[in-house]
């Protein structure tokens, strides 16, 4: 628990320099000199930005925070780095969408994208995007079920507490908006194979995707602020 609390704040650590650095630099950012559109009638963005730092909203509603950046490698092609922390111990089914009673969920992942609108400044547009990702959770859950006691029941609860990891490998497709007062919104959709491990084969996430082996979903939709 402690080490992944430490991970977890490492990265929001590093995002917050990446934040920083980029915002003191913001002032000397070229402006797009690609092939012409009106940027102006579309309210798109027309500053070739070097950063990106998004939220992913959706997350809250599985006790999460996911946030991610994303670097400028050149004009059509961007590296993006996502982090994620969650936990909660509320009590019998904990409250979250997992239905458990207390969970500690840790993940990473990267994403290479290539934009292929060449008439987008950098980080703008439709992309493609291969990705990898690690994620590990620690949960428990319990069922409740009658046992017998000189042939009375007894009403008793079991609890599950399990360990489950997943690495994950696949492709995107997706589209961030940049507009020009640099408010960001990213969305994707695609799908890869994942791969498990853990103690989970009795547990409550052999229904959960994201927790599930072989072909699954990968979505996502995130906003944010580019510099």
């Amino acid at each position: 628990m402690k080490t992944k609390t430490f991970l977890a704040f490492f990265i929001l650590s590093m995002l917050f320099v990446f934040f920083v650095s980029t915002v003191l630099k913001a002032q000397n950012r070229p402006v797009y000199q690609g092939p012409k559109i009106n940027h102006r009638r579309f309210n798109m963005d027309s500053i070739e930005r070097r950063g990106i730092l998004t939220f992913n909203p959706t997350n809250f509603a599985a006790s999460t925070i996911k946030a991610g950046y994303e670097i400028r490698l050149s004009h059509n092609k961007g590296l993006k780095f996502v982090g994620s922390f969650g936990a909660t111990n509320s009590g019998a089914n904990g409250g979250s969408i997992y239905g458990l009673d207390k969970f500690t969920e840790f993940s990473l992942e990267a994403q290479f994208r290539f934009y292929v609108l060449k008439n987008h400044p950098s980080l703008n547009g439709l992309y493609l995007a291969p990705y990898v990702f690690y994620k590990t959770m620690t949960y428990s859950d319990s069922t409740n079920y009658d046992s017998y006691l000189n042939g009375n029941p007894v009403p008793t609860a079991y609890i599950n507490n399990a360990v489950v990891s997943a690495f994950g490998v696949g492709y995107i497709i997706g589209y961030q908006w940049i507009f020009r007062s640099t408010f960001v919104i990213d969305a994707f959709i695609g799908g890869g194979n994942n791969f498990i491990s853990g103690n989970n084969q009795w547990g409550s996430l052999t229904s959960v995707y994201a927790y599930g082996s072989g072909i699954n979903l990968h979505s996502g939709i995130a906003i944010g602020l580019a510099f």
